[in-house]
């Protein structure tokens, strides 16, 4: 079942969603991060051209939607969950090596992962199973097998006779 057969407010609900979720990624960036980083700034380029592109397309009731969405998400749910586990481990080795100071950071740290899991790890989550799996292939029927097993026997024939 593709995109177009399903419910159209959950459809208009993850392209408003990830266009809204992809112009807080890019604002909260190249916005409110005092320094640049090459690969802070490469990640939120990534997620904010995909969800981007993902939400319009979802919106437009593009007939590529589905593949799209199911890369955007894709990609974002793994930059999302490699983005978390950086965050939490941080916040874990802070707290450890600094003790009582690095406590305060810690909680920081806490709440930084608090507001991403959200949009970069749950959201991606929950379209990919609202999309469900991909199509399967049209499986062949025994009439075109057959078909297929008879012109193969007699090419192999001409080949041993030449």
């Amino acid at each position: 079942m593709g995109i177009e057969a399903r419910d159209r407010r959950a459809r208009i609900g993850f392209g408003v969603a990830n266009v809204a979720v992809a112009a807080f990624v890019v604002v909260g960036v190249f916005r409110f991060l005092p320094t640049r980083w090459w690969v802070v700034d490469a990640g939120a380029v990534i997620v904010g051209l995909l969800l981007g592109s993902s939400g319009l397309t979802l919106l437009a009731e593009a007939p590529i939607a589905e593949k799209l969405t199911r890369l955007a998400s894709g990609l974002v749910l793994a930059i999302g969950l490699a983005l978390f586990t950086a965050i939490v481990g941080t916040a874990g080795w802070i707290g450890g090596v600094y003790g009582q100071v690095g406590a305060s950071g810690a909680i920081i740290f806490g709440l930084v992962a608090a507001l991403v899991l959200p949009y970069v790890v749950v959201l991606p989550a929950v379209e990919l199973a609202w999309i469900g799996p991909r199509a399967k292939p049209p499986v062949e029927t025994a009439k075109e097998k057959k078909a297929f097993e008879k012109v193969e026997p007699e090419a192999a024939d001409t080949k041993e006779a030449g």
